[in-house]
């Protein structure tokens, strides 16, 4: 599939996969970690499903510490790992870090 290019603004979107745990101990709102993160990069990043091919990342949301997201993650991938809240304005400079990266290509 090839990559979306926004033409009024002159870059790639990348795709981002997200990979949920099972949920059995959230202790926090994991969509709604997702969904900031999401309206912050609204036109730089498309979140899909983590199993989807040519991803260029992936956020693994874990709802506790546990960080079950992680487990079995079946191949090697830029990812950052997500087990709480506090994990957010880490999430926002890898993402950011991450589309400068891809940006430069």
């Amino acid at each position: 599939m090839p990559k979306q290019v926004r033409h009024d603004t002159l870059f790639e979107v990348k795709k981002i996969g997200i990979k949920y745990c099972g949920g059995c101990n959230p202790t926090y709102e994991r969509v709604e970690i997702v969904q900031r993160a999401q309206s912050q990069f609204n036109h730089q990043f498309v979140f899909v499903h983590h199993d989807q091919q040519d991803i260029d990342g992936m956020i693994l949301m874990s709802g506790c510490p546990r960080a079950c997201s992680a487990q079995d993650l079946g191949r090697t991938i830029n990812h950052f790992s997500v087990t709480g809240e506090n994990d957010f304005e880490s999430l926002m400079d890898w993402l950011k870090l991450l589309a400068d990266i891809k940006g430069e290509e």
